[in-house]
């Protein structure tokens, strides 16, 4: 499942409650015929996470193609637009923060995001369209006025959109997407269409932040991986927040490990020249996994098959076990992320990499 079994009840009900408002709203709103309608700007939203947005990037690529004449306009969160703007997903990229991503519960900040939807209605939005499922989402989408909308109405407001649809929660995050836009007529892309690299001489790369802690592996399993893979391999780490403890654990070890340090962008361009990547379920394992590398990512819980990197390279570490453990988090555990080994993770990396150059 994509969202708690509680949110989809609570915002049922706000939806339930709200219909009659917007439908009398809408009752208003001038009605489109998508296929005689001259498509010159589309708005797509994708603002929660930096790897949410690495995920949709084909699919921004293929509405381009389908619309290769029409302005495409992205809004974004603020950390992931110069990588938005560096790759070119758009025409025009705007960085945002809205309370519900940030959990802000200001009146204020509420009313301000309504505004920014608003400002957006200058470019006269031909279709507008929101990947996410949240009711939230679809509020802000609505705000923009587009004449044709697309998104999940798998927490309600269907009312949002022109063109809502039902979410299947079993699907990918990549497959959702894709299925989305289906009635445009985009080019569909599977696993053999993305970008496949190997750099046999770079280094294995490691990634421990997260955007939550319970998605984290313990510092020690980094210490004793770094064990097994040294002196053989060359070793890199990523110096962010949750590594900087770890890195200076290193070096009180006299473990040999180049450190890495810099913005999105030339983690990105640094990386594509790398051998490999292994990191938590987090935003680096869909970078990697877009510009091509082979990956490691380790899932605690969560269901990986709903949001692991998506190419033919990405290789998937679990707990032998499903969860049994008392958890604050309905689908993030630390105890399941603990109960992944260094022994585990090093022997899949050593099994996917000789898998790879057997093939090459």
């Amino acid at each position: 499942m994509v969202y708690k079994s509680q949110h989809l009840f609570w915002s049922s009900l706000l939806s339930y409650i709200i219909t009659p408002y917007y439908k009398f709203f809408n009752f208003f709103r001038k009605n489109f015929n998508i296929k005689s309608l001259k498509i010159k700007t589309i708005l797509v939203t994708e603002y929660h996470r930096i790897g949410d947005l690495i995920i949709i990037a084909p699919i921004l690529k293929s509405i381009k193609i389908k619309f290769p004449d029409a302005q495409i306009i992205l809004i974004c969160n603020k950390s992931s637009e110069q990588l938005a703007k560096h790759l070119n997903l758009a025409d025009n990229v705007f960085g945002v923060d809205v309370p519900w991503t940030n959990w802000d519960w200001s009146l204020l900040k509420w009313i301000k995001t309504r505004s920014l939807a608003r400002s957006f209605r200058t470019f006269d939005i031909d279709i507008a369209i929101d990947f996410k499922g949240d009711i939230r989402n679809s509020w802000f989408l609505w705000n923009t006025k587009p004449k044709i909308s697309f998104g999940y109405s798998t927490t309600g407001g269907e009312f949002f959109f022109t063109h809502p649809k039902l979410m299947n929660q079993n699907l990918h995050q990549f497959l959702r997407a894709q299925e989305l836009i289906r009635e445009l007529g985009c080019v569909n892309f599977d696993k053999s269409n993305f970008l496949i690299k190997y750099k046999k001489e770079g280094s294995i790369v490691l990634h421990p932040g997260t955007s939550n802690i319970q998605r984290s592996w313990l510092d020690k399993y980094w210490i004793e991986l770094i064990r097994m893979l040294y002196p053989k391999n060359k070793i890199s780490i990523v110096k962010c927040d949750q590594s900087k403890i770890l890195i200076q654990q290193l070096k009180n070890l006299d473990l040999c490990v180049d450190v890495f340090e810099g913005d999105l962008i030339q983690l990105m361009e640094w990386l594509s020249l790398q051998k490999c990547l292994i990191a938590p379920d987090s935003m680096a394992g869909h970078l990697a996994s877009y510009i091509g590398i082979p990956t490691i990512s380790l899932f605690g819980s969560q269901n990986p098959n709903l949001v692991k990197p998506y190419n033919n390279l990405a290789k998937v570490v679990t707990p032998d076990k499903s969860c049994v453990h008392i958890r604050d988090h309905w689908r993030l555990c630390s105890f399941c992320m603990a109960s992944i080994s260094p022994k585990k993770v090093f022997k899949n990396l050593i099994n996917h990499i000789s898998h790879i150059e057997s093939n090459l």
